[in-house]
């Protein structure tokens, strides 16, 4: 939030959100929902100006200064703090149990392990054995009760087993404090088994402990000691005694001047502390600090363990068992000190506002500030422009040209010799994502779709970029990503880059000419619509709503992901099923957004079409963000374009309306099937596709779109 200048920050993560520890007994306990323990890393660096990569490190190459991720290029660095924390210890076969870390997946992997073990047996009593006896696991116990009987509606009853392989739970505090834990533990009916050291996890999932008996449970879970990861030792650093990245005071590795390590995922050599949450918090001013200091060539401070520190366990009946210098208290007001002191914490890094955040959601369609430009598709130029241009083109015919300007279309064909024919396609657009290999996919799928639509066969592909003034060695690396980003997409589809050309702008721009061939007469048109036809929509919309939200740091995680994950679904498969089941017309849906694509298709056949707005699937966020007020930069010039007579003021007044305008980046095909070949096609392309309207009749001169409720 207060950057270093000239410095760029960089946030991997395999997890879009960041938890909060100590808020998760109280969400359990039905205190939180869940996403008040949640920190969004998307909102978060977007608002921060941060770029954020969604991967999962497996290495280090500390001479090269690169980060190793799994299944895509690697993360170059000046300074790299990690900070990836640790994993319960787990015996062998302790897979067969719940660890609640990583703690961004365990609400809904516990809701899940749950929900399968009260199907088949609804009236007996659950059994639930939780092992480690510290903080973490009796909180765990303390406030599960609460969590089944929401899961349950109340139906099934609990009982718990706390396992700790130590005479004492709470084995680090005072005796006081682990006297009112075993009392509130018992007092709810937890059984404690006490110095029993679990060896194994048998084959019929129960535990097994080092004197030979077995603790019977339906569900094991992890809350053991720390211990380090797997990744800690992939990156060839030192590590202490138990395998954590050894550090200076300075949190510098020993090994590397320019490597940090933070929280649980390192240790001070010669420093004696526990593995707790408290101490990340106080090492993160000390790290922030020294990172500034380093890239400025100062002195780095030191970070001293404090000796003693301020514990709160939730009981989960907005009570909290509290620790400092030797004293301990259960009470309310021990609660409402802790629930205070986690909601003001968690606000620091819940304030997603960025900087020079736009003052209205609506974007002027004059005069635009190109800062505030909608990237991907909805950086496309208004089609009024090519409307008015496109027909002033004075050129002659050519008969080798069987597909081009007159009438528009997708791609262009080109005849070749026996019926075959070159097919080319042209797409590029701003960068809507602050991570170039992402960004080279998605531009990758986006170009295939239009021969993909066309029913052509997609065979060499020319780059096209504009990247942003740097050093040779910056653009080089922005350039190895986004052209490593398209390989990925291009390989699969037996389509190698053979070329392109890339020069220096203000903005970074990528894209790709896609070259082909199709059979001259196979090849589908747009334009060839049938009276009664079924319009079949193969993506969910709403792909410039969530990337104009997201320039404002508005989109959240899981709206992200979905959008994500909608991107880069390749058309291939539809296309295939479109080419067999034997579709009237297809388009892909892009910047000028459904309706446009739609206006597009009609305005030869001198056909209307029925919209269903109910029908139209959308992504998740999308209506939400339309109810207030966000919308794409290019979403007014496409509603200026498309001009319906037939829309009841009702709908018209209706913000989900607006979906019919917003540019799609990457989006789906838009087919035109008959009645009877309706369901072979959507079992052809799966459950995404959806009927969204039908051709009929016009009654009004001209294009016309009547939507429906």
């Amino acid at each position: 939030m207060n950057p270093i200048p000239q410095t760029r920050l960089t946030c991997v993560s395999d997890h879009p959100v960041a938890t909060y520890s100590g808020m998760l007994a109280g969400t359990l306990a039905g205190q939180y929902q869940p996403s008040d323990m949640e920190i969004d890393l998307i909102r978060l660096c977007t608002s921060c100006g941060v770029r954020f990569v969604h991967a999962k490190a497996v290495g280090l190459d500390v001479h090269g200064h690169r980060l190793l991720l799994e299944d895509r290029p690697p993360v170059n660095y000046d300074l790299l703090s990690v900070g990836f924390g640790s994993r319960p210890a787990i015996p062998r076969g302790g897979d067969r149990g719940l660890s609640i870390k990583p703690m961004q997946t365990f609400l809904d992997r516990l809701s899940t392990r749950i929900d399968n073990c009260i199907a088949p047996q609804p009236d007996e009593a659950l059994q639930i054995a939780i092992v480690g006896g510290g903080a973490a696991g009796v909180e765990v116990a303390l406030c599960l009760q609460q969590f089944l009987k929401r899961s349950s509606g109340g139906k099934t009853s609990l009982e718990i087993t706390l396992v700790e392989a130590g005479p004492q739970i709470l084995a680090e505090k005072p005796p006081r404090a682990q006297q009112l834990a075993t009392g509130e533990l018992q007092r709810r009916g937890t059984k404690l088994r006490l110095n029993s050291r679990i060896t194994h996890v048998d084959g019929d999932g129960q535990l097994v402990l080092e004197d030979g008996q077995i603790v019977e449970a339906d569900i094991i879970l992890w809350a053991t000691q720390a211990e380090p990861s797997a990744l800690h030792g992939q990156l060839d650093l030192p590590l202490d005694e138990r395998g954590f990245l050894l550090t200076h005071p300075t949190l510098q590795s020993t090994g590397c001047e320019d490597v940090f390590a933070v929280g649980d995922s390192g240790t001070v050599a010669g420093k004696q502390y526990a593995k707790a949450g408290v101490y990340a918090v106080r090492q993160g001013p000390v790290l922030w600090e020294n990172l500034r200091r380093k890239t400025q060539g100062q002195p780095l401070l030191a970070w001293q363990p404090q000796p003693q520190f301020l514990s709160l366990i939730n009981t989960g009946d907005q009570r909290a068992v509290l620790t400092y210098r030797g004293f301990s208290f259960h009470a309310k007001w021990c609660w409402w000190l802790k629930d205070t002191i986690d909601r003001r914490f968690m606000a620091k890094y819940k304030d997603y506002e960025p900087s020079g955040r736009m003052q209205t959601h609506v974007a002027s369609s004059t005069d635009m500030d190109l800062s505030k430009q909608c990237g991907g598709c909805g950086s496309k130029t208004s089609a009024r422009v090519l409307h008015s241009s496109l027909p002033k083109l004075e050129q002659s015919e050519y008969a080798h040209v069987l597909m081009g300007l007159d009438p528009p279309d997708d791609i262009a064909l080109i005849a070749q010799r026996e019926g075959l024919a070159l097919a080319a396609s042209t797409d590029f657009f701003t960068a809507f994502v602050d991570d170039p290999f992402l960004l080279g996919r998605i531009a990758a799928l986006n170009a295939l779709s239009d021969l993909y639509a066309k029913g052509a066969t997609p065979r060499a592909a020319l780059s096209i970029a504009i990247l942003p003034p740097g050093s040779d060695t910056q653009q080089a690396r922005l350039l190895d990503d986004l052209l490593a980003g398209a390989a990925r997409e291009f390989g699969p589809a037996g389509v190698p880059i053979v070329g392109g050309h890339s020069i220096m702008g203000p903005k970074l721009t990528i894209g790709f000419t896609i070259l082909g061939d199709a059979l001259a007469t196979s090849v589908l048109k747009k334009s060839e619509l049938s009276l009664g036809d079924c319009l079949v929509l193969t993506k969910p919309l709403g792909t410039g709503v969530l990337l104009a939200a997201h320039m404002q740091s508005d989109c959240r995680a899981e709206w992200w992901m979905s959008l994500i994950d909608t991107m880069l679904l390749s058309n291939q498969h539809a296309a295939a099923a479109a080419r067999e089941v034997g579709v009237s017309a297809a388009t892909d849906v892009t910047g000028f957004g459904l309706a446009g694509h739609l206006v597009e298709m009609l305005r030869p056949s001198g056909l209307a079409a029925e919209l269903s707005l109910s029908s139209l699937s959308l992504l998740p966020g999308a209506a939400l963000l339309l109810e207030n007020g966000y919308e794409s930069s290019l979403a007014p010039s496409n509603r200026q374009n498309n001009n319906f007579p037939q829309i009841s003021d009702g709908l018209r007044e209706k913000p989900i309306a607006n979906i019919l305008f917003d540019p799609q980046t990457s989006g789906g095909l838009l087919l035109a099937v008959p009645e009877h070949r309706l369901e072979k096609l959507r079992d052809h392309c799966g459950p995404q596709a959806t009927e969204v309207g039908r051709i009929v009749d016009s009654d009004i001169e001209g294009e016309n779109i009547r939507l429906l409720p």
